[in-house]
């Protein structure tokens, strides 16, 4: 990984920081976005943030497709009219806190990411997590979310969002809030999505199978939880290749290196 930056780069930073994205530059200097984020802020340079609360008026790109996707798997919203309360709220794993970050410069980069270490009970155990959240309070934001079909109290709402335009990256946003990628014993990865709305499921795989000729197995665990699971071999590799093609996607890291650790292990 690179770490020192040239004199023809850092003029190229002084003339483009104000322009382009961090990842936008990191993909042309070869550096990550945090090594560019913390190169902008060691030379005094400053970007004239705004807040896009606009963000979710259309979908109308491959990042806002998956952080539709996402939200609707792993955020939550309020809405209370009354007291004038609106609030996007996502909640991560602290080790995956680049991803909010990356979240955080779609929306103009204005918003505060913080830490939280909290004790839990599970099951008898006891034990300690620390985590990453970002909260978005904006009336728009909020009530763009609602009108996609992303609702405070989603788990007894039979409404769904859809993304016809960018399928693949809502797939992915919503399989990396609420899917996960399983290997088993025998050295098999399958595929689970778990959702409320078996409705939500079916259009997922409907749509898969109308595009890559696949079809995934729909089970009912409770009455508000239900899973959509691929499990044969090469149906597996052919829906996460499609999903990966794009290595420069937003993603959620982790689970991308547990495909390319996977994969690459059986050559």
């Amino acid at each position: 990984m690179k770490s020192i930056f040239t004199d023809k780069q850092i003029e190229y930073l002084k003339t483009n920081y104000d322009k382009m994205s961090y990842k936008e530059i990191s993909n042309i200097l070869g550096f990550t976005e945090r090594q560019i984020r913390g190169k902008i802020n060691n030379l005094g340079l400053t970007k004239i943030r705004k807040f896009n609360n606009e963000y979710f008026k259309n979908i109308d790109n491959p990042n806002k497709a998956y952080w539709l996707g996402f939200i609707y798997a792993d955020g939550y919203l309020i809405s209370k009219s009354k007291s004038r309360s609106y609030e996007l709220g996502i909640e991560l794993k602290q080790t995956d806190i680049k991803l909010l970050e990356c979240f955080n410069e779609e929306l103009g980069n204005v918003h505060n990411i913080y830490t939280q270490h909290k004790h839990k009970t599970f099951n008898g155990y006891e034990y300690e997590t620390d985590s990453c959240i970002i909260r978005v309070y904006s009336q728009e934001i909020v009530e763009d979310l609602i009108k996609l079909s992303v609702y405070p109290n989603k788990t007894n709402r039979i409404e769904f969002p859809k993304c016809e335009n960018f399928f693949w990256d809502f797939f992915r946003g919503f399989n990396d809030g609420d899917g996960c990628l399983h290997i088993s014993k025998t050295n098999h990865m399958f595929i689970q999505l778990t959702n409320s709305n078996k409705n939500f499921l079916e259009y997922l795989n409907n749509n898969i199978c109308s595009l890559l000729n696949i079809k995934g197995s729909i089970y009912k665990e409770t009455d508000h939880k239900y899973r959509l699971v691929y499990f044969r071999k090469n149906d597996t590799k052919l829906l996460l290749d499609t999903i990966y093609k794009d290595e420069n996607c937003m993603k959620l890291q982790r689970k991308y290196e547990i495909y390319k650790s996977y994969y690459g292990s059986l050559i």
